[in-house]
C-alpha cells in the first residue's frame, strides 16, 4: 500500500485520470501534487477529453460561485469569476468560456471569458433614429454570430425598452442599434444560424421566423441590419400563453423547442388542456427557395417524434445541441432552466429573489418523463444576483 496519495503507482493514477470525463476534474487531478501532475501531463496528449457538456453555473447569495457538471456527478465545484462577473446578472453563455453579464442589474454590461479573463464592455444605451437620441435599455439575453474576439462578430440582444431586439458589434459600437422597423409580435428567442439565409433568426409567439442580416461594409460607422421574413406555410400551434419557444441549431438545421408553461390562471386551475400540460415539442424548420426570390418555410415534426440521440440544453439566445454518442453515451433528453419569464423589476432593482426552482430534465421530445431538479442542484438554492445559466467550456 502506498504510504500517501502522492505515492500511488503511475499505472493506477492513469486509470483514474482516464475515467475523469469532465475537463475540470482533470484540472483538479493535476493540482493535487507533483506526481499526479506528472501522470496527467504524460497522459494528456493521448487522452484528449471528450466533448464537454455545459456546466450549470450557480451564483448563490451567501456562498462562492460554483458549477455542476452533468459529466461529473452531483458535486458542486468552486469557480473563480473575473471581476466584471462577480455578483452580476447572467445574460447568456457562449462556446469557449464566454459569459454575457450585467454587473449592475441593467448597467455595466460586458462579455467576459472565465478562462482567459478577457473582458469586452458593452454599452447600456440604444440609439433611436427618430428623434435621434440615446436611451437606456435592459438586456435580457445575448446571442453572438461568432466568438466576440473574432473579426465581424455581431451581437443580438433580447431587450426591454423601446425595442425588443437590438444589435451591435462588440469591439466597435458604443451603443446598441435598433432592429429594422418590422413588428415582431411576441418575440421569444433569437439565435444565429447559418442556414438558407445566414443571420440572426428570431421566432415569435405565432411561430413566424424573421432573419436579420448585416448589410454594408462590416466596419461601416453605422451597423445596418436588414430583415428577411420567411413566408410561413402554416403555424404548428396558434398563439397560446401556455407555450414558450427556444431556437436550437442541430445537424445544420434549425430546431424550435416548444415548452408548455402554465399561465398564472392555469396554475390556479381555471384553464385545462394540452397547452397547460407539462411537456415539450421539438420541430425542425424546413426551408424552400421560391422561384421569384425569397423563401417559404414550415415547422415539421422530427422523424418518429423523437430526438434521435440529441441532448438539448435550453437557454434564451444560447441553446445548444449535442450528440449523446459523442459525449460518453449520455441519454437523449432536454435540459431546461427557469427562464420562461423575465421579471424586469429584478434587473432594475439590481437584486432580489431570482427564479431558480423550475430546472430539470425531460427524457424526450414528447415529454414522456420530466424530472424536476438536476443532481447537485439543491431545492433550497437561492440567489439575489442571477438565475442559473449554462456555461459552455
Amino acid at each position: 500500500m502506498a504510504p500517501s496519495w502522492s505515492g500511488l503507482p503511475s499505472e493506477l493514477l492513469g486509470v483514474v485520470f482516464l475515467r475523469l470525463r469532465c475537463v475540470a476534474d482533470r484540472v483538479y487531478f493535476a493540482a493535487v501534487c507533483r506526481s499526479w501532475r506528472a501522470a496527467a501531463q504524460a497522459l494528456a496528449p493521448a487522452a484528449a477529453p471528450q466533448p464537454q457538456l455545459p456546466w450549470l453555473l450557480l451564483l448563490p447569495s451567501a456562498a462562492a460561485p460554483c458549477f455542476v457538471s452533468p459529466l461529473a456527478g452531483p458535486a458542486r465545484r468552486a469557480l473563480s469569476l473575473p471581476p466584471a462577473a462577480r455578483g452580476a446578472r447572467l445574460c447568456g453563455a457562449h462556446a469557449g468560456g464566454w459569459l454575457a453579464v450585467a454587473a449592475d442589474g441593467w448597467r455595466a454590461y460586458a462579455l467576459v471569458n472565465l478562462f482567459s479573463r478577457a473582458c469586452l464592455p458593452l454599452p447600456d444605451r440604444i440609439r433611436l433614429p427618430r428623434p435621434a437620441v440615446l436611451t437606456c435599455l435592459v438586456v435580457r439575453a445575448v446571442a453572438l454570430s461568432a466568438p466576440p474576439t473574432a473579426p465581424g462578430c455581431v451581437a443580438a440582444a433580447l431587450v426591454c425598452g423601446v425595442s425588443n431586439l437590438a444589435f451591435l458589434r462588440p469591439r466597435t459600437d458604443r451603443r446598441w442599434w435598433l432592429a429594422p422597423e418590422i413588428t415582431l409580435h411576441g418575440l421569444q428567442d433569437v439565435l444565429y444560424h447559418d442556414g438558407a439565409v445566414r443571420g440572426f433568426h428570431a421566432v415569435s409567439s405565432d411561430d413566424t421566423v424573421t432573419v436579420f442580416v448585416q448589410e454594408g461594409a462590416p466596419d461601416a460607422a453605422d451597423l445596418r441590419m436588414a430583415a428577411r421574413r420567411y413566408r410561413m406555410q402554416s403555424q404548428y400551434y396558434p398563439y397560446d400563453a401556455g407555450w414558450t419557444r427556444y431556437l436550437v441549431e442541430s445537424r445544420g438545421r434549425l430546431l424550435m423547442v416548444m415548452r408548455s408553461v402554465p399561465s398564472s390562471s392555469a396554475r390556479r386551475g381555471s384553464v385545462a388542456g394540452r397547452a397547460t400540460a407539462p411537456g415539450f415539442e421539438v420541430l425542425e424548420l424546413a426551408v424552400q427557395a421560391l422561384p421569384g426570390g425569397g423563401h417559404k418555410a414550415s415547422w415539421m415534426e422530427l422523424e418518429d417524434g423523437g430526438l434521435d440521440g440529441r441532448v438539448l440544453f435550453l437557454a434564451r439566445a444560447c441553446s445548444r445541441a449535442f450528440e449523446g454518442s459523442q459525449v460518453g453515451g449520455v441519454p437523449e433528453g432536454i435540459y431546461f432552466l427557469d427562464d420562461t419569464r423575465f421579471d424586469i423589476s429584478l434587473a432594475l432593482s439590481s437584486g432580489g429573489s431570482f427564479p431558480c426552482s423550475d430546472i430539470g430534465w425531460c427524457s424526450g421530445a414528447a415529454g414522456e418523463k420530466i424530472k424536476r431538479g438536476i443532481n447537485g442542484f439543491p431545492s433550497d438554492f437561492s440567489s439575489c444576483f442571477s438565475s442559473p445559466t449554462w456555461f459552455y467550456p
